[in-house]
């Protein structure tokens, strides 16, 4: 059985927020998707689906549909009291998915705001965590991130997502002082990014040559994203 390992490791600043916001709504968002799954918290806490039936120990505050035209089982919203970590477990066909939402809400204008989203096919279990680590058993696996990102260049809501394709030890991290994102063990060929804030582009694809190094925005203003990769020459992406 294959062991893969993601994580999101955030700067100093920017974790201090996080465990504010945390600290002050004592709940999360959990998305999942299956007809048969289990949830359980590091407390020991478990709450299953079958059928769209929830039943289990773990208390869950709302639970709501997630429209997905394009997957062949439900999706769901839950929120739950917070914890330190969430373990899905799906013994369902079909692709699985899992991921934790810092509001519950959705509302991404919230100081704070992260997603991580492990998705795939032919997995059994996807750990996350509230600081960004994310571990699965099973297949190659899809990340999907996205994060507040204030920085000069996208302002005080400036916003970011990214989605690649894993690998083993993975890592993504967020530099907010540099406005950079940083990534290792990503897997080779293209990610797609999107931003918003003062300036936006909802669609970004980009080529990885060696999948580990950095995506630099502190040349936005000027039309800029600067790719540097390891062992690599820089590239300039013009958006």
């Amino acid at each position: 059985m294959k062991m893969w390992y993601v994580k999101v490791i955030f700067s100093l600043t920017l974790l201090i927020v996080l465990a504010g916001c945390n600290a002050e709504k004592q709940t999360i968002g959990l998305t999942a998707r299956g007809s048969s799954f289990d949830i359980s918290n590091i407390e020991g806490e478990m709450v299953s689906c079958r059928n769209g039936d929830f039943s289990g120990d773990m208390d869950l505050i709302q639970q709501q549909i997630i429209e997905d035209t394009s997957a062949s089982a439900d999706r769901y919203l839950l929120e739950a009291a917070f914890s330190d970590r969430f373990t899905y477990q799906c013994d369902g066909d079909g692709g699985q998915l899992f991921g934790i939402v810092s509001d519950p809400d959705l509302n991404v204008n919230t100081l704070g705001y992260f997603e991580y989203t492990v998705s795939g096919i032919g997995m059994e279990t996807i750990t996350i965590t509230p600081d960004g680590e994310m571990t699965f058993s099973g297949d190659d696996a899809l990340a999907e991130i996205a994060c507040s990102l204030p920085c000069e260049n996208l302002g005080e809501h400036g916003f970011v997502r990214l989605s690649a394709g894993t690998i083993e030890a993975a890592r993504v991290s967020i530099d907010v002082e540099n406005s950079k994102i940083y990534f290792s063990g990503l897997s080779l060929g293209n990610i797609v990014l999107s931003y918003a804030g003062t300036v936006s582009n909802p669609w970004l694809t980009i080529k990885l040559s060696a999948g580990n190094g950095n995506i630099d925005f502190s040349k936005l203003d000027t039309g800029q994203i600067i790719l540097a990769e390891v062992g690599c020459e820089d590239r300039v992406i013009e958006v």
